[in-house]
């Protein structure tokens, strides 16, 4: 267990690593955000499953470190920490941006020969073969504020005015912005299909950046079965939804690994 204690890139949501080889939740934060953002999920039962959030550079108690803007980096380094949990069972959540690193992180364990997660939870995010074909300039200031004042309007927006605070949302918002709008992985790879894991995907009832094609697109990216459940709310629907979503994880979570171990 010391080499979990001392990753630089894990923290259990409840502070401690249980005792045992249960199952593990894998949670990556949304553009900007932390590990911090999954905290309290330990409070819900899960199906068992231990939730630890992945600990992103550049915000929290990382914030002096620098920020990752290359996927192959990124992934890697998130993959080489799932080592030491090799022999658990493994399910991924992942929101907004968590969900394209989640997609990701399935593919290279999968190269790595890893067994497949049980689950996959896409979260708030459009499917990879939605997304524009062409990365744009780097955002400005002024387009990153918009952004956040777009989609979270009632969390990081209400940081904006103080200007200390705003720096520290923007530092990372920025490189994680930069980081999904030049994502290529989809259109640049043949193979676009994973093992038989269950796919989850999961979005709020207004939520602007998610379409009608969402669900469909997900699910053609895996052999296993998908499944689609709406929230009320925006983008941030986990915020307001969060006892209804872990009650339903929670659920996911029980028969994808009952599935699993049949």
């Amino acid at each position: 267990m010391n080499e979990l204690t001392h990753s630089h890139w894990l923290r259990p949501c409840g502070g401690r690593w249980r005792e045992g080889n249960g199952p593990v939740l894998l949670c990556l934060p949304y553009a900007g955000g932390g590990a911090l953002s999954y905290a309290g999920w330990e409070q819900y039962p899960l199906g068992g499953f231990e939730p630890v959030a992945v600990r992103l550079p550049g915000r929290e108690d990382r914030f002096e470190e620098e920020p990752v803007t290359d996927w192959a980096v990124l992934v890697s380094a998130i993959a080489d920490s799932l080592t030491p949990l090799a022999h658990r069972p493994l399910a991924v959540f992942g929101h907004s941006l968590g969900a394209l690193t989640g997609y990701e992180l399935l593919r290279e364990l999968n190269r790595r020969g890893h067994p497949a997660p049980v689950l996959f939870a896409a979260s708030a995010h459009q499917a990879p073969q939605e997304m524009p074909t062409r990365a744009g300039p780097p955002r400005t200031t002024g387009e990153l504020l918009d952004y956040v004042r777009r989609l979270d309007r009632d969390g990081t927006a209400a940081l904006l005015d103080d200007p200390e605070w705003r720096e520290m949302v923007l530092r990372p918002l920025r490189a994680d912005l930069r980081l999904h709008d030049v994502y290529r992985s989809y259109a640049d790879r043949a193979d676009r299909s994973m093992p038989a894991t269950h796919f989850v995907v999961l979005v709020g009832e207004d939520d602007p950046t998610v379409s009608a094609r969402t669900h469909p697109g997900w699910a053609q990216l895996t052999t296993g079965r998908s499944t689609r459940r709406d929230y009320p709310g925006g983008h941030f629907y986990l915020r307001e939804q969060r006892e209804r979503l872990l009650t339903d994880l929670g659920q996911d979570l029980t028969d994808a690994l009952q599935g699993g171990l049949r």
